[in-house]
């Protein structure tokens, strides 16, 4: 993630949301925009719809900001509605079309080798990157939902595990263990590629 997100700012800009103030949502889609794009992306695969999704968030994080109770923590919720709206494009774009992988860019591609190079899978050459890359995307796609939304915090968005836990509205305890069987899944997965 690329700013430091802090529960007070989020609270401030979400009471004056619910007052009426269209600055303090624009705020807050400033600071979160990137997140929420990622997310988009690591989700679908496809800078195609990123952007449509995204403002589909957006506007029902808009709708939604009147009920939000600010005694809770903003970034949660907002991570739940984000993926809950991934989930509902995954399903409608599979409903439409076989889904196509395109290319992760240098920095995810780079998150993502330096994941599997913490669990010992081989490094590809330069010749195999572009191939590799779009495997990856594969793969991460194939993993089960709670696990890929666990490596895409973690590993490619680095939120921290007690954040993770709030949004998979769990212990901390048990959102490190979610990653690391999320961790181990994916290099089974990679192990089982490569070796075709």
């Amino acid at each position: 993630m690329s700013q430091e997100l802090s529960p007070e700012d989020d609270r401030n800009m979400v009471g004056r949301c619910q007052k009426g103030d269209s600055l303090a949502f624009e705020e807050l889609v400033r600071k979160y925009q990137q997140t929420v794009l990622n997310l988009a992306y690591h989700y679908l695969g496809s800078r195609n719809e990123v952007e449509d999704v995204a403002q589909k968030i957006f506007t029902k994080i808009y709708f939604s900001l009147p009920k939000f109770d600010l005694r809770r923590p903003f970034f949660p919720w907002l991570y739940r509605i984000a993926i809950n709206q991934c989930y509902d494009e995954l399903r409608r774009i599979r409903r439409q079309k076989t889904h196509t992988f395109s290319e992760l860019s240098l920095e995810e591609a780079s998150s993502i080798e330096k994941l599997i190079s913490q669990n010992e899978i081989p490094q590809p050459s330069d010749d195999d990157r572009r191939e590799m890359q779009a495997l990856l995307q594969k793969i991460l796609n194939q993993l089960p939902d709670q696990q890929r939304l666990a490596i895409v915090l973690r590993d490619l968005e680095t939120v921290p595990y007690s954040q993770i836990a709030e949004v998979l509205k769990c212990t901390e305890q048990a959102a490190r263990l979610k990653v690391f069987r999320a961790r181990a899944r994916l290099k089974t997965l990679m192990e089982k590629a490569l070796q075709k």
